[in-house]
Order: C-alpha cells, then structure tokens, then sequence
C-alpha cells in the first residue's frame, strides 16, 4: 500500500487543478511491474501467472474499541458501485450496497461504525447531494473522524470500456472529476472540520495491459486477452484520483498498485476483479470488487482510520 499525507494547506493550490503529469498518464506505475507480471504467467499452462497480495492482517486489530466513540460515527464512506460492491440482493436496494462490501466488512472488524454512503452509479456530481444527505442524518459532522473518498469510474465510463467500447476526452473527463472532488472535499470540510480524508484509486481489472473476461475451467484462470484501451482507462482513473487528493490536501491510498497482480486473471477466490459473470461463488458483481477483492480493500483502509 503506498500512502501519500498532505497537509490540510494543499487545498490552497486547486487553482492548478487541471494540470495533468507529463508523459504517458501510466508513469507512476512501475515500467517494469506488468510486463514482469505477464511473463511469469505466459510460463504456467493455464496462460496467467498469479501473485497474491496479502491483505492487512485483521487479527492485528484486536486492540481497536468494540464501542462506538461517537454519537455521529467515525468513519463515513463516499464513492460509487467499487466501494458499494453490489451484488443480487443489494441490487433491490437503494444505492445497491452490499452487506459483503469493504465497509461492512471494516466495520465488523474493528466495532467502529461506519456509515457507508457510496452508491451504485455514482458520478463525481452526486458527491454534494450525498455529502448534505450524511450530514442531514447526523452522520457526518464533528465527530467524524475519518471520510473516504473514492470516484471517477463512471464519469470515465468505465464499464463502456470493459465491453470494448472506446473512451474519448480522458482529459475532459478528468478535469470534470477534479472540479466536482475538490468542491466534496469543500462541503466535507465545512460538515466535519476535524476530519481526516482519504482517497483511494480503484483494484485493477486488467494485469499489465491483458484482462481476463471468465474463470476459466481450468483452476479458475482463463488466458489473458490484450486490452491496451482498459488498462489505460483504469490507470487513468487512479491516477485523477492521486492528484484529486494531492491537490485537495487528502491521505492517497494506491488500492491500484498495492493489488497488482490480482486482477480479472487471477484464480477464482484469488481475483480481487471479477470479469463476466462466470457463475463463480466469489463474484458479487461482473467487473466489480469479488469478496476477496472487498476484504482486501477493508485490510488496506483499516489502518487510515484516524
């Protein structure tokens, strides 16, 4: 997990919210990392090398309070179906959050309360309805303690993307979730002025520039398909999302290159991304988080809690 703290200051800086990294938008990743990923699993008979990245261990929490420290809750969760991990039943719901999502799994985990207002086909515009709700309903206010942030999936239409469909405007786009994160962060501040807020990149679908759209038969891996056009679109997603929270003076939690290596390719039950709806026991959602992939997101948050 790379973690990077701002002070609360940054915010200052917006005014130079729009300006992108130079070069390719995938240079913070490692040059090396995806095609060493790819050759390894190019070696093994089922087309796909797996590197399974251990979670934080939650035994290691048991020191946390089992009590609730305060009235309006500690932590308070914004962000759309990544964090909200629909699956059947919660597809009934309103905001489709599932009760195997991260922040349920958090919660249980450390007896802290965790109000979990993402929401199933968010878009970075949504935010300020969603941030007056939580603090309509005294969940976000002086006692919390810790809000997360996460965005961007759909404003850069990323499920077009893992159909195949082209994308256009990455720029524009980004430029729209950047305007609409830093007016959250502003409404965010002014409901919960002691608040730490953390923002994380998306778990990765694709391992180096191949996706893998079904569990194959053999131990649940299937050959890896090139698809240049996802892997960027997702590198660029989590990258608006590193700069939103550098420019708006937010901890950054790279979920991206912490779960490299355990994408759409990997094993069934090892996958943190599920491709189509294969009918395996771990998908929650096609192309969304598995249940390893929202344990492994609650293993890598628990440790932001402020």
């Amino acid at each position: 997990m790379s973690t990077h703290s701002r002070s609360r200051s940054a915010r200052t800086t917006r005014r130079s919210r729009h300006s992108s990294p130079p070069g390719d938008s995938r240079q913070h990743r490692s040059a090396t990392s995806g095609p060493r990923l790819i050759t390894r699993g190019l070696l093994v008979a089922t087309g796909v090398g797996v590197i399974s990245a251990t979670g934080f261990a939650l035994a290691a929490m048991s020191g946390a309070s089992s009590e609730p420290s305060g009235p309006t809750g500690d932590v308070v969760v914004f962000g759309d179906s990544y964090y909200s991990s629909p699956d059947d039943a919660a597809l009934t719901r309103p905001c489709a959050q599932s009760d195997q999502n991260w922040p349920r799994l958090a919660a249980a985990a450390t007896g802290i309360p965790v109000h979990d207002w993402s929401c199933g086909g968010a878009i970075s515009a949504d935010l300020i309805a969603r941030i007056a709700e939580a603090k309509d309903a005294g969940e976000l206010g002086a006692a919390t303690r810790t809000v997360f942030l996460s965005i961007g999936g759909n404003d850069f239409a990323h499920q077009s993307a893992v159909r195949g469909e082209a994308v256009d405007d990455l720029e524009g786009r980004r430029a729209t979730v950047l305007d609409n994160v830093a007016a959250a962060v502003d409404a965010i501040t002014a409901a919960a002025p002691d608040a730490k807020i953390v923002m994380s990149s998306y778990l990765p679908a694709t391992v180096g520039p191949y996706v893998c759209r079904s569990a194959g038969a053999n131990g649940g891996v299937s050959l890896p398909v090139y698809d240049q056009t996802l892997d960027t679109v997702e590198a660029y997603i989590s990258e608006t999302l590193s700069i939103a929270a550098e420019q708006n003076g937010a901890s950054f939690v790279d979920i991206r290159s912490a779960a490299d290596g355990n994408s759409t390719c990997s094993p069934v039950w090892q996958r943190y991304v599920s491709g189509e709806d294969d009918g395996a026991a771990d998908v929650l959602m096609a192309w969304h988080p598995t249940q390893a992939g929202a344990q492994f997101m609650a293993d890598q948050f628990i440790p932001e809690f402020a």
